[in-house]
């Protein structure tokens, strides 16, 4: 018998989404999708490694356009499928069973004008960790920025979360696969701490300068959020 999870709404209802208990959808992911870049209605865009589909389903409503969320764990497809049809987005979510080291039998190169992941944060052994959702198992950061480079068209841009330990080895891995980085966003947990996460936008074959956004704050120092974080919640959809 499948977990079955537990509704939630966001953004005033709009979003209906199912949870496993292991995985949750968190304000990082909300802030992420603020910076999207290269996303319009007419896109064809890829979610890679899409979990249980909240990138997929936003993306869907927010531009109107046609997403690919590509996923491999069983149990993440069953809830993937069942949030799919939870916000009537069947025609414009295509739920795509397989795995991104794969994705060469199932796509040909050039498929897409957009790619939006937000990969496993931690190595495999990371601080000795047994390993969760958020840590790689027999997938690696390199497979997905491989994965997406065969994915996009040239010009296409692939928009990535990664925690800032990983971001000299995001950059490392992007030039390697031919994905120069032209954007980068850093998420700081307060004003006093320093940055935790960040969301880097390459565009495939298309070098050029690397533009850095103003730092983004996520809470106060009494644990709220921010203004400027609350506005990107209200405004999302």
């Amino acid at each position: 018998m499948r977990e079955s999870g537990k509704l939630f709404p966001f953004f005033r209802g709009k979003v209906r989404i199912k949870q496993p208990k292991k995985h949750r959808v968190s304000v990082d992911l909300i802030l992420f999708l603020s910076k999207l870049r290269g996303v319009k209605r007419t896109s064809r865009v890829m979610d890679l490694g899409a979990g249980f589909g909240f990138l997929s389903i936003v993306i869907a409503k927010r531009w109107g356009c046609c997403v690919h969320a590509l996923e491999r764990d069983p149990l993440m497809i069953s809830f993937l499928k069942e949030n799919v049809e939870l916000n009537s987005l069947g025609g414009k979510v295509k739920v795509v069973e397989g795995d991104l080291r794969e994705v060469g039998k199932v796509y040909e190169r050039g498929s897409f004008e957009v790619v939006v992941s937000n990969p496993p944060f931690f190595p495999k052994d990371y601080r000795r960790s047994d390993g969760g959702i958020h840590f790689e198992s027999d997938t690696s950061l390199a497979d997905f920025i491989s994965a997406s480079s065969h994915l996009l068209r040239d010009g296409g841009y692939l928009n990535l979360l990664v925690p800032s330990f990983r971001l000299h080895e995001t950059f490392v891995y992007l030039e390697r696969y031919k994905l120069p980085p032209r954007f980068l966003s850093v998420m700081y947990p307060t004003q006093s701490k320093g940055g935790k996460l960040c969301v880097v936008v390459s565009r495939k074959n298309v070098p050029g300068p690397l533009e850095l956004d103003r730092p983004l704050i996520i809470n106060e120092g009494e644990g709220t959020y921010t203004r400027e974080v609350e506005k990107v919640i209200e405004g999302m959809l």
